[in-house]
């Protein structure tokens, strides 16, 4: 278990609230006012301050079979008195040794005493197998059902009664006659209460208030949870816990002091009433155990799942057919099992707890409740305490300690897929300007001369431009996302991975660029083409990106190429230095020959045929070509770099010869 402040805190919060809940249950365990041989002093009891007296204890009691009289005067007329605790049901023996049966009469007397000066005139009676008469000092007030000798004969109507009788100046003589042919328990199992009217009713208004709470906050969270998984079908944890609110709602609005509700706007059948507050655990315990295998998947889950819920449908299956009076063995059974069930969850619960699952210090609060109406029933089934109120209360606080717990995981998944949405909507825009910006790259590089190729830091190609595609012959679309390496011609020589080792160091280092010459490329149609490679570095987005600049180097000039190349520059020089024109060159020069055309213009055509490739001589004159060369040289004033760059460019088209 985390061993943390916040954890100590949490839980004793918890507890503590659950203590401050449970006092807020009617129980009347530590009063000592306790009835002795079927008589019961309240004359220390205030009414006003201490609220209706509960009128436990011995009573005066006889037990009665159909032969023999049922009238109770009779009974009460016995010499030999007999009494029996309330509430408790019918087993075991009276004080007198007399055993008891299941099934028969009984005939239940008290007199109590109180103080004259509080209108004590109301009852409140609850727990009764099967049939209740009751008359207080000779007077019947009210009957549960129609008191029989048999099943066929018994009517069973209520479950609990608040009937007003007449004041007698402090003084009640209670004669409750009961008959149980219905059930396989009899006897009265729980406590009666003795009060005003105004305290009765205030009694009833709280149990059916706090229930129709109880019942309408569970409808609300089930159909909450079914919302949200019709919303979100992959979560089936919701739709298990909202089927386990409405059956707990059920539950609460069937169970006879929270009825209120039902029996105001139901006629049901009594019988078909026990069953309808019978069936929901036969639903609950699976759907519990196969919602707690959702939340956290156990090993043995899946086995433990079918194990109970076959045996909830054979209970469920039993209660619909069998009669009422059959029902107790089965139901206890059922009890004993649904404990195991509980007894597992608990285990589990710790076992997470213990290990540090997240979030699962949330249900401590419900996991205590629940343990603590468990000793709330144990404690009422060994008659220690009157009554198990808090049973209702321990399974709402144990379901909402589960919503908690679900609503916690329902916000981090929500944040965390509105994180993962806004990451995503803030990629896309990202994703968007760099498309955006790619594009209007594109356009600026496609527009550029020089042929230029993008890698990433794997050398994978990322982009090239038009003038790539002139180069080279391959498009862009063909290459991206290939190898720098698949384009070289030989890129395994030492040169070439010498020049890749140093490219990722640019980084490191104060250079700008790097430049490697004699980088041959294979091209689209498979011929190799020089090329000379300046390579930059960019860091786009924390990203390296590597652009290569291609220029194909230039061929170096034969003596053919190189004389055309000299001449045509000795014209340009000549033009330049003297202002004359090419005709006066050869005429001043007397090197080259020149016709007057009719029309006076004056044509060189010997001299043209050595200012182009195409038409140069197969035999070109070269002392012709040097000795021009010479006499642009001669006539030259200035010795300026233009003349410096031609007498160096003769010197190596001698040297050619």
């Amino acid at each position: 278990m985390p061993n943390t402040k916040f954890t100590r805190l949490f839980l004793l919060a918890a507890f503590l609230f659950l203590l401050l809940l449970s006092g807020c249950v009617q129980t009347t365990d530590n009063h000592h006012f306790k009835a002795v041989k079927g008589y019961l002093d309240l004359s220390g009891w205030d009414f006003n301050t201490q609220g209706p007296a509960p009128l436990d204890g011995e009573w005066e009691f006889y037990q009665h079979s159909a032969a023999l009289p049922s009238n109770p005067e009779k009974l009460l007329l016995n010499e030999k008195k007999d009494f029996f605790p309330l509430p408790s049901i019918w087993k075991g023996k009276t004080a007198q040794g007399i055993p008891l049966t299941k099934q028969g009469q009984g005939t239940y007397r008290l007199k109590v005493k109180f103080e004259p000066n509080f209108e004590v005139n109301s009852l409140y009676i609850s727990g009764v197998l099967s049939v209740c008469r009751v008359s207080v000092n000779g007077n019947e007030i009210v009957s549960s059902g129609t008191i029989g000798k048999n099943k066929q004969s018994e009517i069973p109507r209520k479950h609990f009664l608040s009937p007003i009788f007449p004041s007698a100046n402090g003084y009640a003589d209670i004669v409750l006659e009961v008959s149980n042919f219905h059930n396989e328990e009899g006897g009265i199992n729980s406590c009666i209460l003795l009060g005003s009217n105004e305290q009765i009713q205030n009694v009833l208004s709280y149990r059916r208030i706090s229930g129709a709470i109880l019942g309408g906050v569970l409808f609300i969270m089930g159909l909450y949870h079914l919302i949200i998984f019709l919303v979100r079908r992959s979560n089936k944890e919701n739709l298990y816990f909202g089927l386990f609110c409405l059956v707990w709602c059920i539950t609460t609005i069937f169970n006879p002091p929270s009825a209120f509700l039902v029996t105001q706007f139901m006629t049901m059948d009594w019988s078909w009433y026990i069953k309808a507050c019978l069936l929901p655990p036969g639903i609950a315990i699976p759907l519990l155990l196969i919602f707690y295998h959702s939340l956290f998947p156990k090993k043995y889950g899946k086995i433990i799942n079918w194990t109970y819920s076959a045996l909830g449908g054979l209970y469920i299956m039993y209660i619909l057919v069998a009669p009422p009076i059959a029902y107790s063995a089965v139901a206890v059974s059922y009890f004993i099992i649904s404990r195991t069930a509980y007894l597992y969850l608990f285990t589990t619960f710790l076992i997470d707890l213990f290990r540090g699952k997240k979030g699962v210090i949330f249900l401590a609060p419900g996991y205590m409740a629940l343990a603590y109406s468990e000793l709330d029933e144990i404690l009422f089934d060994l008659n220690i305490i009157s009554s198990a109120e808090f049973g209702l209360y321990g399974a709402f606080i144990f379901i909402i300690s589960y919503s908690i717990f679900m609503s916690v995981r329902f916000a981090e998944a929500l944040s965390r897929v509105e994180k993962i949405s806004g990451e995503l909507e803030a990629q896309k825009k990202t994703e968007q300007s760099h498309k955006l910006i790619q594009i209007r790259l594109s356009k600026m590089l496609d527009s550029v001369d020089d042929a230029i190729l993008a890698t990433n830091h794997k050398y994978e190609i990322n982009f090239s431009n038009r003038a790539f595609t002139n180069l080279t012959g391959y498009h862009a679309e063909n290459i991206l996302g290939q190898q720098l390496t698949s384009i070289l011609s030989k890129p395994d020589c030492a040169t070439v991975t010498d020049f890749l080792r140093k490219i990722p160091q640019l980084h490191a280092t104060a250079e700008n660029n790097i430049k490697q010459d004699n980088f041959q490329i294979t091209t689209a149609d498979g011929s190799i083409l020089n090329t000379s490679a300046l390579v930059t570095l960019l860091d786009v987005e924390d990203e390296l990106i590597y652009t290569l600049v291609l220029r194909p180097e230039a061929k170096p000039l034969d003596k053919r190429q190189f004389a055309v190349w000299i001449m045509k520059k000795t014209l340009k020089d000549w033009e330049s230095a003297t202002r004359f024109s090419k005709a006066d060159l050869a005429v001043q020069s007397g090197l080259w020959n020149v016709y007057i055309e009719k029309d006076g213009y004056a044509r060189t055509q010997t001299l043209d045929r050595y200012l182009s490739d195409e038409t140069l001589p197969s035999r070109p004159r070269w002392k012709n070509v040097y000795a021009t060369v010479e006499f642009v040289l001669t006539n030259i004033p200035d010795r300026d770099a233009a003349y410096l760059e031609l007498e160096k460019g003769l010197a190596e088209l001698k040297k050619m010869s």
